[in-house]
């Protein structure tokens, strides 16, 4: 004999599969779209805000050793002049930085002390993030 809990599963499972068949039905497909609703899509090039004094490093790091390429001290390229709205390119984890501490870095371009530069600031230093896609390398 069966439970009362396996009878009123089984009910359930039945009463869902006539509502998705029905549903079928009506629309010609077992897959429906809100009309107006769209996905979240991450934009490369949005813009986040970006902390002065934020230095700008070649990449997710604090310790030049661990960045390819490494410029200048540490990997830093220049420190962000001024709060400023920066292009938010991508996003990658890396070393643990900053304080709150965070592993995420933001690959922007900012106006530093050395210029334009399109590096890497850790999230700790962005309070505005953009909704951006990942990164898959730090170049």
């Amino acid at each position: 004999m069966e439970s009362m809990d396996t009878t009123r599963r089984k009910k359930r499972g039945g009463a869902c599969a006539v509502a998705l068949a029905t549903l079928t039905a009506i629309t010609g497909s077992s897959v429906v779209t809100l009309v107006g609703a769209r996905p979240a899509e991450a934009a490369a090039g949005d813009v986040s805000y970006v902390l002065d004094h934020t230095n700008v490093r070649v990449c997710g790091s604090v310790r030049q050793i661990q960045c390819p390429d490494g410029a200048g001290a540490n990997g830093v390229m220049g420190s962000v002049v001024g709060n400023q709205w920066d292009r938010t390119w991508c996003w990658r984890d890396g070393e643990w930085a900053g304080e709150p501490s965070t592993n995420r870095w933001f690959k922007v371009t900012a106006d530093t002390t050395a210029g334009s530069k399109t590096g890497w600031v850790s999230a700790a230093q962005v309070p505005i993030q953009a909704f951006v896609p990942w990164c898959s390398s730090w170049k």
